[in-house]
């Protein structure tokens, strides 16, 4: 096997990271395998393994977020007064 052709397997939040380089993008990275939460990243292709972990951080500081916000809001009425 060609040192070149070899993958690589990285592991981030559950999600399985393989290099799959090509001559115009040698640092790119694809996602094989993801937590049924995280589907929609399968399959995705990134320049760089960078780029894949911060769009997984993205995700995820995201969906904290909006979890969170039902509560925030519901303790916030307690105080202040909310307009939708």
């Amino acid at each position: 096997m060609n040192n070149n052709m070899m993958t690589t397997t990285y592991k981030h939040r559950n999600c399985i990271i393989e290099t799959t380089p090509s001559e115009k993008y040698p640092d790119m990275v694809t996602i094989t395998s993801t937590p049924k939460i995280r589907k929609d990243f399968e399959g995705r292709r990134y320049l760089t393994m960078e780029h894949a972990f911060l769009q997984i951080e993205r995700f995820e500081s995201e969906r904290l977020i909006n979890k969170k916000e039902s509560y925030i809001k519901a303790q916030l009425a307690e105080v202040v007064v909310l307009e939708d």
